[in-house]
């Protein structure tokens, strides 16, 4: 199914929206812009090489605009920033912005705080797409090395991402644009659902798969995502999304 001989154009598309505060105001955790900047220097690194990355910044102050112009002279990739208002900023405006000013045949989203894990993390996760069925994939999300995390966001990643293979899925909606890549003449056709401020990702997994198309999920692609919040603030976000989940799924069936 897929081929490390496929090397198509890559688009990486970076959503930024708040690096005013850390987080939890907890100095152990890195800011969003020193993630950014671990993140420019992995895509650097990458077997599968993209030709663009493309950072759409909803945030507020200069971090990331001055991540951007630090970045070392002579890049391998060039790097731009699209500014958006935080007023307007949803993840699926963000993302169809990055997407309309991008150049390549395949889109990869990265959210903010998603880092390649290794030089291969590029090149696998794209390689699903040479076949013609598949209209997008996504990254196995591990724990970012160093960050202490409750038992249930530990237990969370271990059951959504635990397997290590790749597997094509027509039915199953679960999508994540944490790390995700994507046909970007599928991505025109039927754009991210802007109405959705979160769930876009499932929403168009579902929406493409109604078109015959699969969606894969990538093991031998992995991403350091992962999120330093209570177990309460965790299940209180899971149990958020299913009933999001669920909510759109009653709505779609509705019609």
């Amino acid at each position: 199914m897929a081929t490390d001989s496929f090397r198509p154009s890559v688009s990486i598309v970076i959503k930024t929206y708040d690096d005013s505060i850390t987080p939890n105001n907890d100095k152990s955790i890195s800011t969003l812009k020193e993630y950014l900047a671990i993140t420019l220097k992995s895509l650097e690194e990458q077997s599968l090489l993209p030709i663009e990355i493309i950072v759409v910044d909803s945030s507020l102050g200069n971090g990331i605009a001055e991540v951007i112009q630090n970045h070392p002279a002579g890049s391998k990739v060039e790097i731009k920033r699209i500014p958006l208002e935080q007023k307007n900023f949803t993840y699926p405006k963000a993302l169809n912005l990055g997407i309309q000013h991008s150049k390549g045949d395949i889109i990869v989203s990265l959210s903010g705080d998603a880092t390649p894990a290794n030089a291969t993390c590029l090149q696998n996760l794209v390689s699903p797409l040479s076949n013609t069925e598949v209209a997008g994939t996504f990254s196995r999300q591990i724990i970012r090395p160093g960050m202490s995390l409750s038992w249930i966001e530990q237990f969370r990643l271990w059951w959504r991402y635990r397997s290590r293979s790749t597997t094509l899925r027509y039915n199953d909606h679960i999508f994540s644009n944490a790390c995700s890549a994507f046909r970007k003449d599928l991505a025109l056709q039927i754009p991210f659902d802007e109405t959705l401020y979160e769930m876009e990702d499932y929403a168009w997994a579902k929406d493409i798969q109604g078109q015959g198309y699969a969606i894969a999920y990538v093991g031998n692609s992995e991403i350091f995502h992962s999120h330093a919040s209570s177990s309460f603030k965790t299940l209180q976000r899971m149990l958020y999304y299913i009933y999001l989940r669920m909510k759109y799924d009653a709505n779609r069936n509705s019609k």
